[in-house]
């Protein structure tokens, strides 16, 4: 459930994104939960005056992509915004992501917000852990992704305020655009859908309980460190490392051009399972279900949204101490990043209990899913009506 309906006078939202994204993906998924919130009424008195996106359908060239990108769907929003602001159907426009920036107009009748979810492509870093060197984001962009990234800073810098998720991601905002106004409103989750049901539908193929299933949720990026994952795994005793198999959920190719995931794995002995990444919220959940942890080596998130949802479905995490996935772990449960060591006595301890049950599946774990309970709807429709009422008024 939404706010309680208002006897004021509704007011209208403009969502504003680039090409479609799937709702599977972690961008995609917020702003579809944010879309169907809005047009369900969840934010009353806010109501939806529209989505504006574009379907390059499967398989569009290049140029194609760019003209759109730059061109064409820049003019096509600032025109909509310019025809619903004329007919005083508009009150304010949230531009989904930071990747969509370049779509916050020079000159707009009314505010333009854009929702930052991080800064990892527009100020990429590199984090030492482990003695490697981490990349955070494209380190060695293309020519046109320098100039589409330029297009990107200079339409941040014309927004008139920016929402964002964590205190990592807002620190940045304000180091990046300290002029800017800023509402760190975490995102909601709907806890509901992760609870494990009474009785659990069949486990995935693959999964017995002859086993030590740990899961993986997350692509082969550098900063994701699967490869650290596997040297954790590969360095576990005997005894541990016999029984584990990992299930991956994700892409294992490398966007840096590094040897597949699941290859590394094979190659130092690690039994690893590669599911892909196109899969249903339903089949997922039965992992989490199933899986006796989830591993979560990540040297950056903007908000992370594996561990919260592992929780919420009741499964263990083990995740490193970083940023932003930090702030949403239970206080004092996250791992050294770059200890080996405290990563393999952690494993070690997600097996021994699971060797404790004797073939008996895990129970959820009721204080992980009490502990995302701040993250509820309610919470994120009360904030974010609050900030657009203050934004549209001033």
């Amino acid at each position: 459930m939404g706010p309680a309906p208002s006897d004021g006078p509704t007011k209208r939202l403009l969502l504003v994104r680039g090409g479609v994204l799937t709702p599977y993906s972690g961008l995609g998924g917020a702003f579809h939960d944010l879309r169907t919130d809005l047009e369900s009424g969840a934010f009353a008195p806010w109501s939806s005056a529209g989505t504006v996106e574009y379907d390059l359908g499967p398989s569009p060239g290049p140029l194609t992509r760019l003209m759109k990108r730059w061109y064409g769907h820049p003019r096509h929003v600032r025109g909509v915004i310019k025809r619903l602001h004329e007919t005083g159907s508009v009150d304010l426009v949230l531009v989904s992501d930071q990747e969509q920036a370049h779509l916050v107009p020079r000159s707009a009748p009314v505010k333009v917000a854009v929702y930052v979810h991080d800064f990892f492509h527009l100020y990429p870093t590199t984090i030492t852990l482990s003695g490697d060197r981490v990349e955070v984001g494209d380190q060695r962009p293309s020519a046109v992704r320098r100039r589409d990234l330029r297009r990107l800073k200079q339409g941040l810098a014309r927004a008139d305020v920016f929402f964002c998720n964590t205190a990592a991601t807002a620190e940045l905002c304000a180091k990046h655009f300290p002029s800017t106004p800023l509402y760190r409103i975490p995102y909601a989750l709907d806890v509901a859908k992760y609870a494990p049901p009474e009785v659990l539908p069949a486990a995935p193929a693959g999964m017995s309980p002859e086993r030590c299933h740990l899961l993986v949720v997350g692509s082969h990026d550098p900063r994701k460190r699967l490869t650290f994952l596997v040297e954790v795994l590969a360095g576990l005793p005997e005894e541990v490392r016999k029984d584990v198999l990992v299930h991956h959920i994700g892409s294992d190719v490398s966007p840096a051009g590094h040897a597949n995931i699941s290859e590394v794995a094979r190659q130092r002995g690690v039994a690893w399972q590669h599911v892909g990444g196109n899969i249903s919220d339903e089949t997922l959940n039965l992992y989490r279900w199933y899986g006796e942890a989830l591993l979560f080596p990540s040297a950056a998130e903007g908000f992370g949204y594996p561990p919260v949802e592992s929780m919420a479905a009741g499964q263990p995490v083990l995740a490193s101490d970083r940023p932003a996935h930090n702030e949403l772990m239970p206080e004092g449960t996250c791992l050294p990043a770059d200890d080996l060591d405290a990563w393999r006595q952690a494993v070690a301890g997600v097996h021994a209990a699971w060797k404790t049950r004797a073939g008996a599946w895990r129970s959820p774990v009721p204080e992980l899913m009490g502990h995302v309970a701040f993250l509820a709807p309610e919470r994120f429709h009360r904030d974010m009506v609050a900030a657009w009422d203050e934004i549209s008024s001033s």
